[in-house]
């Protein structure tokens, strides 16, 4: 587990709901406290949404509701004046998503290895953090796989011009 404090929080927050930046993901949890305490369950609901809407976003490849989806809705909860006093979000990668990433990757690990990559983005006391982790589906002393990641996460943010420390 490798986590880091987002200086730039308004730069970080436009990332994560106004850019593609995090549409791989899968949003699995996220809790608000606003006015009143939201704690919303990811998992998408298959009689909400008709065949074609299944197709079209290929629901069936994901178990929780793709962020591209669910963004807009938990932006809806927290935009405003006032800022949450609370926000927890927790993110999967899909499995799709880390196919690809494994596939361009340097590791040595197939996703047979993994079992999930998660994204833990918390704000509160007016301070944001985000920790990455990676859960193995067989025991391991090697964590190199979780750095590179880590890694790659961070330089990303550099990239765009989002401090951490």
């Amino acid at each position: 587990m490798q986590s880091a404090e987002i200086l730039d929080i308004k730069n970080f927050m436009q990332l994560l709901f106004q850019s593609e930046s995090f549409d791989s993901y899968e949003l699995v949890q996220a809790t608000l406290r606003t006015d009143m305490d939201y704690i919303i369950e990811g998992k998408w609901n298959h009689d909400f949404y008709n065949d074609e809407e299944i197709e079209n976003h290929s629901l069936t490849d994901y178990v929780y509701l793709p962020w591209f989806l669910a963004k807009d809705k938990i932006f809806s909860l927290i935009k405003g004046k006032k800022t949450p006093t609370v926000m927890k979000l927790v993110f999967k990668l899909s499995n799709n998503a880390l196919e690809d990433y494994l596939s361009t990757a340097a590791a040595s690990h197939n996703p047979n290895d993994i079992d999930n990559i998660h994204l833990n983005i918390s704000f509160q006391n007016q301070k944001l953090n985000v920790i990455c982790s990676i859960s193995y589906k067989n025991f391991t002393l090697d964590r190199n796989f979780e750095l590179e990641f880590f890694d790659n996460f961070t330089t990303f943010l550099k990239s765009k011009s989002i401090a951490t420390r």
